[in-house]
């Protein structure tokens, strides 16, 4: 589904964080990327969702470069949670979740009920359905954590990148 292939990546006048990496996510598969602090862990995560554009080397997403996916495509098929968000707006915790279905979304940007309900299951997969009116900001930092996860399960996308 998602393929690296040889991977070279560097930040704009910065040394070079990946060099010649390469990787295959198949539907099912679980893999985990290990490696000491500053090794480029989040970086290659952040290739693999579009995030980042390689040097050299390609990413595909199902055999098609991601970069010539729509950011609400890429979104339809991964979710990504990542190490951590800067959250400023004032947004409860359902309306966190709920802008995780901006892929699905409708002309005039408003939720349906189906969206609420699919928020509303990934509040309840990750234990934090009780949160959902309670202010993002008023969470502790591990309660944050599984409602990111939970915003990128109610994507309902065929790939997690956490």
């Amino acid at each position: 589904m998602i393929r690296a292939d040889s991977v070279t990546f560097r930040y704009a006048g910065g040394p070079v964080v990946l060099r010649g990496v390469s990787c295959e996510v198949v539907s099912g598969q679980v893999l985990a990327i290990a490696g000491p602090n500053g090794s480029g862990k989040s970086t290659l995560v952040g290739l693999l969702d579009g995030l980042h554009q390689p040097a050299s080397g390609s990413v595909l997403l199902d055999d098609r470069p991601i970069s010539s996916y729509a950011r609400r495509e890429v979104a339809e098929r991964i979710g990504f949670v990542a190490q951590s968000a800067e959250l400023h707006f004032p947004l409860s915790v359902l309306e966190y979740v709920l802008q995780g279905r901006f892929a699905h979304g409708h002309l005039l940007g408003f939720e349906s009920d189906a969206d609420v309900e699919a928020a509303r299951a990934a509040l309840d997969l990750t234990g934090t359905l009780a949160f959902a009116p309670r202010h993002i900001g008023e969470l502790s930092g591990g309660e944050r954590q599984r409602v990111m996860l939970a915003r990128a399960l109610a994507q309902q996308p065929r790939a997690l990148l956490l």
